[in-house]
């Protein structure tokens, strides 16, 4: 049985929660096999978030919702690695981070930053993915230092947005940001001072920061216009041949759900309907998305298993 989260990691965010029950029933995989089981065959890769997904409270991969050690996420990630499923992950995190996650898990594939670069074979080859920076550009967070924006960002955003230290001091394309900001107004203005620029909501992040004046905490990373998690999937699935009843994705966020335009289903893990509310008013324009029983990795460890027990992979 389903039970929610010990502390409520979402307070301050405005939900309802009637609403969001409704959605999840309507969209449980439990509810919906025979659709799913129609829109895939074959598949051979899993295109998955990492935080809020992958993982529990604190990025820990054996702690659920409640805050208890688990197996359930190691354990399926075994079944994944004997089917022979290639996991890739997709993260805001760096390409060094991911290498050292993928390593550690028996993974060798994964796409850094929000889509900046792709990773092959723990490192053998990067792709870059500099959006409105055009394909010569090499140095992608040097491009968007230069421009000044980050000091102006600080400066109009006082008490609603800064720096994600300690992890934004070690990034090597997108600067990574703390707060809660009107993102439509802000890019707004941002595209008059840094024109190509974007700050994308990558979700809801525990952190309290006593700098920030806010209710809530969502991470937000500063890209180059034209670069996304989805694109980089594409690019990826065009690359080695996949078509979209080959591919699934799993993520949490607001901005993972248009995963659900390129792969063919995307499972949305219950916590995503918590911490982005405004999914709600989307998924009608995504018939391919389902929303797992489970919060955080059990959620993930659903979507791994179902994938091996209804032989939807080639293993």
């Amino acid at each position: 049985m389903m039970r929610e989260p010990v502390d409520d990691p979402f307070s301050g965010i405005e939900r309802d929660l009637e609403a969001i029950e409704r959605v999840a029933l309507e969209r449980s995989i439990s509810g919906n096999p025979a659709t799913i089981k129609s829109l895939l065959s074959c598949v051979p890769v899993v295109y998955s978030d990492v935080d809020g997904t992958l993982t529990g409270p604190g990025g820990c991969f054996f702690l659920n919702a409640q805050r208890e050690y688990t197996l359930e996420s190691a354990q399926a990630l075994v079944r994944a690695l004997r089917a022979e499923l290639d996991i890739v992950l997709v993260s805001g995190r760096t390409k060094g981070q991911l290498f050292e996650n993928a390593r550690f898990m028996g993974l060798r594939n994964y796409i850094a930053e929000l889509g900046t670069e792709t990773v092959y074979d723990l490192g053998e080859e990067t792709v870059i993915n500099a959006g409105s920076f055009g394909p010569n550009c090499t140095d992608i967070l040097a491009r968007i230092v230069e421009t000044g924006v980050l000091e102006w960002l600080e400066e109009q955003y006082p008490g609603q947005l800064e720096p994600h230290l300690p992890w934004a001091a070690n990034r090597d394309c997108t600067p990574i940001f703390r707060g809660l900001v009107d993102l439509t107004e802000l890019n707004l203005r941002m595209e008059e001072f840094a024109p190509g620029l974007i700050l994308l909501d990558n979700g809801v992040i525990p952190w309290k920061s006593p700098t920030l004046r806010v209710s809530y905490t969502r991470a937000y990373h500063l890209m180059p216009r034209g670069v996304t998690k989805e694109l980089a999937v594409a690019r990826d699935m065009e690359r080695r041949g996949f078509e979209r009843h080959n591919t699934i994705a799993i993520g949490d966020a607001e901005a993972d759900l248009a995963f659900a335009a390129v792969v063919g289903v995307f499972f949305l893990v219950r916590n995503g309907l918590h911490a982005s509310p405004r999914i709600l008013e989307q998924l009608p324009n995504y018939p391919n998305v389902f929303v797992t029983e489970h919060f955080l990795n059990e959620g993930w460890a659903e979507v791994i298993n179902l994938l091996i027990d209804e032989q939807l992979c080639p293993s």
